[in-house]
């Protein structure tokens, strides 16, 4: 079996982003660290699939969060459903401090 890390897709300049945000968390500028945060999520929210929906990281992660690890199945709509719509809620105020101007 491979490792997660492994699999994971990083696609364009994600995994130097992150990098660049965990390097920015030990920094003590607060506003670096909300555009280091704001760059890397925004690069997996506004990453196209071209048809290959499984290319995606923000896929992947909604994937393993509908799991639930207690059954060993998958989780209920109802169980799930909130969870979906938080991450899109976030999504839209993310990619509206992304593209819109300050």
């Amino acid at each position: 079996m491979k490792d997660a890390r492994e699999l994971f897709p990083w696609k364009d300049d994600q995994r130097i982003l992150a990098g660049s945000l965990w390097f920015a968390l030990d920094d003590g500028d607060r506003g670096v660290q909300m555009a280091a945060l704001l760059d890397s999520l925004s690069s997996f929210i506004l990453t196209g699939t071209r048809g290959l929906i499984y290319s995606s990281g923000l896929i992947h992660f909604l994937a393993v969060l509908g799991i639930d690890p207690e059954i060993r199945r998958f989780r209920t709509a109802k169980n799930y459903s909130y969870m979906l719509a938080g991450v899109v809620y976030c999504t839209r105020v993310l990619g509206a401090a992304k593209l819109l101007p300050a």
